[in-house]
Parts: C-alpha cells; sequence; structure tokens
C-alpha cells in the first residue's frame, strides 16, 4: 500500500516548467497518454535543508492528482524514512485520510516528465536540468542533497556546474561539493532494486541516518 501525500508545496521563486511544457516533443507525447498531462511538481517546503533528487517520475503510476516520482513500495519507504529522521510528519486531512507533509526536505526529480518505459533520452535530461538548477540556486537553507540513482546524481552535477568526471557516483556516500553543499548518494529506490538487493531499506535508512547526523553537526 502506497501512502497518500499532500498537495505539493510549491516554491514561488524557482522556475518550474509550464503546464503545457513542450521542450521535449517525445515526452509531450508521452504525456499524452496519461490521465494527468502536466509536468510532476516539487513535493515539500522551499526552505527545507534536504532535496531529494529521483531520476523521472513513474511512467505507470498516473491520476487525476498527477504522476508519481516513485513506484508505491518505494514511495512508502521514502516518505516512512523521511518521516522516521524528522524530514516528514504524518497528517491527517479533512477526508479523514493519513497523509504525509515533508518538512525538512523536499523531493523533485531531474526530468519532470515520465518517459516511455522509465527512460528518458540525454537531451530530455539536459532540457530539463534547467528547473533542477533553479531549484537548487532558490533554497536558501539548503545543505544535502540526496540522488537516487547514477541518473539524478549527473543531473545534480551538471545543476551545480560541476564536471561530471571530478565526483563518482558512490552508493551510500555523501561528498561535499567546493561550495559547502553535500551530495548524498543511494542507487534509485524500486521494487526492481529492491528485490535485486542493489538497494535495500537498511541501505536508505542508513544513508538517510547520515544524512540528519550531517545536518546536527552543521546546526
Amino acid at each position: 500500500m502506497g501512502v497518500t501525500l499532500s498537495p505539493a508545496i510549491d516554491a514561488p521563486t524557482a522556475d518550474q516548467p509550464v503546464a503545457a511544457c513542450s521542450l521535449c516533443p517525445r515526452l509531450v507525447r508521452s504525456r499524452e497518454k496519461l490521465v494527468f498531462s502536466s509536468p510532476i511538481v516539487p513535493h515539500g517546503p522551499s526552505d527545507a535543508p534536504v532535496l531529494i533528487v529521483c531520476h523521472a517520475p513513474d511512467h505507470t503510476r498516473s491520476s487525476a492528482k498527477g504522476p508519481a516520482f516513485l513506484d508505491r513500495e518505494a514511495e512508502t519507504l521514502l516518505y516512512k524514512t523521511l518521516v522516521e529522521f524528522d524530514l516528514a510528519k504524518r497528517h491527517v486531512n479533512d477526508n479523514g485520510e493519513e497523509c504525509i507533509i515533508p518538512t525538512g526536505s523536499r523531493v523533485i526529480s531531474a526530468v519532470r516528465c515520465p518517459a516511455p518505459a522509465g527512460l528518458p533520452q540525454p537531451s530530455e535530461i539536459t532540457t530539463c536540468n534547467q528547473f533542477l538548477r533553479s531549484e537548487l540556486q532558490t533554497m536558501p537553507n539548503l545543505r544535502i542533497v540526496v540522488t537516487l540513482g547514477v541518473l539524478a546524481h549527473n543531473a545534480t552535477l551538471a545543476a551545480c556546474g560541476i564536471p561530471l568526471s571530478r565526483v563518482n557516483f558512490q552508493h551510500g556516500q555523501i561528498t561535499s561539493m567546493p561550495d559547502g553543499l553535500k551530495i548524498a548518494n543511494s542507487h534509485p529506490l524500486s521494487r526492481h532494486t529492491f528485490d535485486t538487493g542493489q538497494a535495500t531499506p537498511a541501505h536508505f535508512r542508513s544513508l538517510m541516518a547520515a544524512v540528519r547526523q550531517e545536518l546536527g553537526t552543521e546546526a
């Protein structure tokens, strides 16, 4: 069972793709096949100290409320872990449903639209990078970026203007950038990586515990 999320909290100062964004024709055609056809928007406050970057919305999940960042199993793990480390909180909405509200974290995807087979093309990643760069530049309290997978890691480096060869992706590692920003790496969270053991709930919890500790040492 997945979790019910609160409505997305927009960052008013960050550049976001417009609802009818047409920058990537292939992704526009992919969106048109879904119930909800706009690019996914960030979830969580723009003044959070932690930004979590997924690779692209789950192309298998879409509803009238929009696409999802991750498959249900991974989404449940992500938000449960954020709650555990005081980066999100549980809330009961007016309909009596329990929602997860990010408080000290914000979730975004490197590519804002679901891609066919879940595989965005390099040109689409490059085109969408302007929106990730805007997020990084307009989050005043940002301290740590958690990247879920190599695609998200490389997109974050590109958005920071850092050559990809300078910082290799290493699962479970936290690296400090020249400006003090830290990047924490995890393999993608998905049913597939859980089944193969590439990423496990224990791995991700350990990484987020380290992230929480880093935030504490900087307080």
